[in-house]
This record gives C-alpha cells, sequence and structure tokens, in this order.
C-alpha cells in the first residue's frame, strides 16, 4: 500500500509550511546539506559516522532486503528530494523507536513493526523523524548538550540504545535528559510529520491514532509492572501531545474515517513475525506482549501464531496458573491448519514437567516429524528413548 508521491511534490509540502499558522515550519536544511561553517557541527558529523560505521557493521542490524526496501520506500515517500539524504538502518530492538541523526542517520527500532497496525502509523513515526531532520533539532539539542557531555559520550549513549548495553545510572539519567527533544520540537515534529503523510496520500489522522496505541499500551503495562517504554520516557506528556495533535489534524484535514485494513503491511509483519515476537516475549514485559497479541489477532496475523506466542508468554511468565493457559494456547495453536512446529515441542516440555511422559513424547513426535532437521533433535530424542 505504498503510496507514490514525487520530489517535487514533497518539496512543495514542506516548503508551505513557512505559512502554517504562527509557526514557521520550512526546512532549516536544504537538500544535500553538509556542514559548511560551524567547527561543532563538524565535529559532531564525525562522531556520528564513527558511530554510523559501528552500526552498519552491528549484529543487531537487520539486513533482509524486503523489510529494508520497504521501510526505505515509505521513507522516501515521505521525505522527496531529502530521499538521498537520509540512511534508514533498521535494527533488532523490540523497543518502539525510531531516531534521526543531524547527518541523515534514521535509526527504526523493529519493535515499532509489531505496534502499528498499517504503513499509515508507520509512516506517522518515520515522517516524525524526518520533520526532526528538515528542522535541524539533532544539532540544537546538540549544542544545548555540549556543556553536560562530551560529543563522544552522546554517541556512546546512542550506541547503548542501540546495543542494550546497560550504562550507570547517573550517566543514563544524564543521556535521557539529552536525547530528549523539546515539548516544541516534538510538537513541530508532531506536525510535520501528519502534513508529510496526508502529501505523500496517507491518512493524516493515523498521527494521534499511534499515540492513543502507545497511551493504552502503557495503562495496560502499567497494571502488570511493566517499566515505561523508551520512546515514553523520552519523550514528556504524551497524553497531552496527543490530544493537541488531534486537534490540530482535526481542525486541518476534517473528520477521520474507521482504520482501514493494510493487507501489504500485514503481510511484511507476518513473514518476519515469529523473529519479532521471539524478541518481544524475551524483553519478559508480559502486559505490552498481551497487548500486542490482541491487536495482531484483531489485524488478522495467522490465528495459530497469536496463540503460540500467547502459550510462550504464559510458560516464560510461569506465575500461578500460567502452565495450564500455555497448554490451552499450544492446544489451540497446534488445532489451527499451519501450526508453528515449537508450538508441540514446548507444550511436550510442559508434560515433561507435570511427568506425564506418554503425552510429551506424542508432541516430541510431531515435533519431528514438522521439523525433522531442528537443531535440538538430539536432546528431544533423548526424551523419546528415555523409556
Amino acid at each position: 500500500m505504498l503510496r507514490r508521491v514525487t520530489a517535487t511534490a514533497a518539496l512543495a509540502c514542506l516548503a508551505s509550511f513557512a505559512a502554517a499558522g504562527d509557526r514557521d515550519l520550512s526546512p532549516k536544511i536544504p537538500p544535500g546539506y553538509t556542514p559548511t561553517l560551524a567547527a561543532d557541527e563538524k565535529g559532531m558529523w564525525m562522531e556520528v559516522a564513527d558511530f554510523e560505521r559501528q552500526l552498519a557493521a552491528s549484529p543487531l542490524t537487520i539486513r533482509d532486503p524486503v523489510i529494508n526496501d520497504y521501510v526505505r520506500g515509505v521513507v522516501c515517500r515521505l521525505a522527496g528530494p531529502y530521499c538521498n539524504d537520509i540512511r534508514v538502518y533498521v535494527v533488532r530492538n523490540a523497543g518502539f523507536n525510531a531516531s534521526m541523526a543531524a547527518n541523515g542517520m534514521m535509526q527504526v527500532w523493529t519493535g515499532l513493526f509489531t505496534r502499528v497496525r498499517n504503513e499509515d502509523e508507520l509512516a506517522v513515526i518515520l515522517g516524525h523523524e524526518i520533520g526532526h531532520y528538515t528542522q535541524a533539532h539533532t544539532m540544537e539539542r546538540f549544542r544545548r548538550a555540549k556543556s553536560r557531555l562530551t560529543a563522544g559520550s552522546l554517541v556512546s549513549l546512542g550506541l547503548g540504545a542501540v546495543t542494550g548495553v546497560i550504562l550507570p545510572v547517573g550517566e543514563a539519567v544524564a543521556i535521557v535528559s539529552v536525547m530528549s527533544y523539546s515539548r516544541g520540537q516534538e510538537s513541530d515534529a508532531d506536525l510535520i510529520g501528519a502534513r508529510l503523510i496526508a502529501g505523500a496520500g496517507y491518512d493524516p489522522h493515523a498521527a494521534y491514532r499511534v499515540w492513543d496505541l502507545l497511551i493504552e499500551e502503557e495503562k495496560r503495562a502499567e497494571s502488570k509492572g511493566d517499566e515505561p517504554s523508551f520512546i515514553l520516557r523520552t519523550h514528556p506528556e504524551s497524553a497531552a501531545r496527543a490530544r493537541e495533535l488531534r486537534e490540530e489534524v482535526l481542525a486541518e484535514f476534517g473528520p477521520e474515517k474507521p482504520v482501514a485494513a493494510d493487507p501489504e503491511y500485514a503481510a511484511m509483519l507476518a513473514q518476519h513475525y515469529v523473529m519479532l515476537m521471539e524478541d518481544q516475549v524475551d524483553t519478559n514485559r508480559f502486559g505490552r506482549t498481551e497487548v500486542l497479541l490482541e491487536r495482531h489477532a484483531a489485524m488478522g496475523i495467522d490465528p495459530g501464531l497469536v496463540a503460540f506466542f500467547r502459550g510462550e508468554m504464559y510458560r516464560q511468565r510461569n506465575a500461578e496458573g500460567d502452565l495450564a493457559l500455555a497448554k490451552a494456547a499450544y492446544g489451540t495453536a497446534l488445532a489451527t491448519p499451519s501450526p508453528h512446529p515449537e508450538a508441540s515441542r514446548n507444550l511436550g516440555y510442559i508434560y515433561v514437567k507435570e511427568k506425564n511422559l506418554p503425552a510429551a513424547r506424542e508432541q516430541f513426535r510431531r515435533y519431528l516429524a514438522d521439523r525433522p532437521d531442528a537443531d535440538d533433535r538430539a536432546m528431544i530424542e533423548f526424551y523419546l528413548n528415555d523409556e
């Protein structure tokens, strides 16, 4: 469902922001921009370029051409003449986040894909980051941060966020402060993103729907004891921003329409679903996982996979009554036309724990029949031969 927009149309869309009410949202840098004067800007670009080289070589950077081409296509349809300035890195991280560096390096975390329901909502996040880029917000933030952190520290914090390295508490607090944009910058990027997606043929009302999804996730997660998401830790007053954005979009683009199904986006998500949800379940943030599985079921993701990961969620949480819930979920998964083979394996392990070896062996045999080249075949055969 990629909507095409010409570079000329996208540039006209960006240029028109100068006349948008009392706020000058016209681009602060031209397409093809490189630093020429300020020494601090040149230094920051050099530091970020070094980080980008590390990111490009990182094992956490996704190289699958399908997902990269998909994201790149959305970015270019939004960015227009800035397309060639932006280099997209899809990073394997289950958190919901994307970021944009001053030199055109964009990171998109894979946790974004499990949370948005269609390409319109994906475009919201990417358009928001493009807004930060065209407004040169990162450079403004960098200059503000110089009194708190060195350039090297600023870049190392970005690497820590990508790799999942846990930083000392004091440094982490300083980093979150530095990485956070001001309320005004966020509001500007929100509005630019909404207008970019409208200009590219996407639904501008998705701009606040994304925040509605995140806020609902936070509410559900709080009752389960999950930590706040990265994006909501660094983007303050989420509910207020969502309300403001809703008012602006409704005033500018009129009443909203129902959320449309997006088979192409659902197919892209389904193609990578096992990897994405394995990462999500491994976060041990079970309240969030539960919300996402409900969302995916409503999107029409394979019911067998949704049921399998529901079983995984219960099995790993392992609270009182969870093994029974896991067994039921695996049973539901195995009753679908194309069940995930690991549902029978993991159900078998539950039966082992319950000392029901005949039932365990039945599930293990089914697993090996469906996956004869399984890496854990030797372990499974041990249980089958242990009469």
